[in-house]
């Protein structure tokens, strides 16, 4: 590189020289002006940006998943591997502001979920040493009350046994202990509650990403705004898989995507990760994934789920330990930072109802917070923020592996509001597989795309 450098060097030097040689007659003004235009044209004659054509690891979509598994690769593997994250657009403007995303809990019935939970709040407790000292993600701690109906109490009294079993600090409460301790919520349809003694609260979302993509830059991966427009497809001879006749099974082997300017590259790469949010399903078609034969007939069953989310101010002043709220309406509740509002919002049904957004608030929200909170007949509700998350409409779990058919692409999409939390486990998990060719921190494999093909649901009962 130093030869280079010198020859570089010497070639300008060796212009300029021509180029005063050869001016020798003419008008010394003349002459420093071109002398000076010579020297500015250099200054300016910076090199255009050259889109990446070849890379270790693909990574479709930088937002929380998506930043964290390149975190991860790059943390394992530094320079050895080359990461690039494509997404159509950088600014992540629909992550700014999540407020439904941005609440660390370890209320989960899954092991899966409450190990990742745990981490979750491990990596954002270490934040500071994980991304660097000046990322702030202004973490609020709050106790966390789940209350459950009749027809939910033993569930409840399950799940918190599987809590204990993971080392959970949780505890249960009778209709009587939360009346006292929480006057002010509505207890006539409840039959049990559960309350969380450590590590819950909630936190900046929009900080941890930022800072998960600057130290994902810091550490070489590359990032690039530009839409994944297609796949190509090789045939691996050399191949076996049942269900396919030799010679046919076919692999993944790169991308062409469209920049803003309508310019279209193709990318090579190794390995490809499909983290793309409500877009993940769209993209898989590119790949005949949902539209091809065999295990490509088995399309990915994750849909975007949008809903509003609400702002109450309270009637009395609230206090620090004010909890968030769960309940198995589907109602969430909790305190807005630290001002005296709630915010508060209506877990969307799994299946789609038919009913409009106006609907859904007259009939199914707002009746469940009247019922909830003591005095709000007459509330000022107003709409906060519209979010939207993607969701697996199989089971209401996150997909999260190596595709079924081809093995070179895995999947990390259908966590929802979890995804957030999970993301530094997640990230984690996906860097394992990839670079040890199985979990080691945490077993993820019930996440596996192969649960769709034995009709094997994971269903996650604490998620109302």
């Amino acid at each position: 590189m130093h030869r280079r450098l010198l020859k570089n060097l010497h070639q300008t030097c060796k212009n300029k020289f021509l180029f005063y040689s050869t001016s020798q007659n003419q008008n010394p003004f003349k002459k420093t002006l071109d002398a000076f235009r010579y020297d500015v044209s250099s200054i300016n004659d910076t090199p255009t940006y050259k889109y990446p054509e070849h890379a270790d690891i693909v990574i479709i979509g930088g937002g929380f998943i998506g930043s964290s598994t390149a975190y991860w690769l790059k943390q394992r593997a530094g320079e050895g591997l080359s990461v690039v994250i494509l997404d159509k657009d950088l600014t992540f403007k629909n992550s700014q502001n999540l407020h439904s995303f941005n609440t660390l809990t370890r209320h989960f019935s899954l092991p899966e979920n409450i190990l990742l939970a745990e981490y979750g709040a491990e990596f954002l407790r270490n934040v500071k040493n994980e991304l660097g000292n000046d990322v702030d993600i202004q973490f609020t701690p709050h106790e966390y009350l789940l209350l459950a109906s009749d027809a939910y109490a033993d569930k409840l009294e399950k799940n918190v046994q599987i809590q204990k079993e993971q080392g959970l600090m949780n505890k249960l409460l009778s209709v009587e202990s939360i009346r006292a301790k929480y006057p002010w919520i509505d207890t006539t349809d409840i039959k049990l509650g559960c309350i969380s003694l450590e590590k819950e609260g909630s936190f900046n979302s929009s900080v941890l990403l930022k800072g998960l993509q600057r130290k994902c830059k810091d550490m070489g991966t590359t990032f690039v705004e530009a839409e994944v427009v297609g796949f190509e497809v090789v045939k691996q001879q050399d191949s076996l898989v049942e269900g396919v006749s030799p010679g046919e099974l076919k692999r993944i082997n790169s991308i062409k995507y469209r920049t803003k300017n309508d310019e279209e590259y193709n990318l090579k790469f190794a390995v490809c990760v499909l983290a793309a949010g409500v877009e993940t399903n769209n993209i898989a078609q590119l790949a005949s994934i949902g539209t091809g034969e065999g295990l490509l007939e088995i399309s990915l069953p994750l849909e975007k789920r949008q809903y509003k989310v609400y702002a109450i101010n309270a009637k009395d002043k609230l206090k620090f330990d004010t909890p968030y709220i769960m309940d198995t309406s589907g109602l969430w509740l909790r305190r807005n930072g630290l001002d005296n509002t709630f915010i508060c919002s209506q877990i969307p049904a799994l299946k789609k109802e038919g009913f409009t957004e106006q609907e859904l608030y007259n009939n199914v929200l707002k009746p469940c917070l009247l019922n909830r909170l003591h005095g709000y007949t007459d509330a000022d509700i107003s709409v906060l923020s519209e979010e939207m998350y993607d969701s697996n409409t199989y089971d209401d779990s996150g997909i999260l592996g190596p595709h079924a058919y081809y093995n070179n692409l895995y999947i990390a999409a259908g966590f929802g509001r979890y995804g957030v939390q999970h993301a530094p486990g997640i990230g984690r998990g996906i860097a394992e597989s990839i670079i040890d060719s199985h979990y080691v921190s945490i077993d993820l494999t019930r996440f596996g795309f192969d649960r769709l093909l034995l009709s094997e649901s994971l269903v996650e009962f604490n998620i109302y």
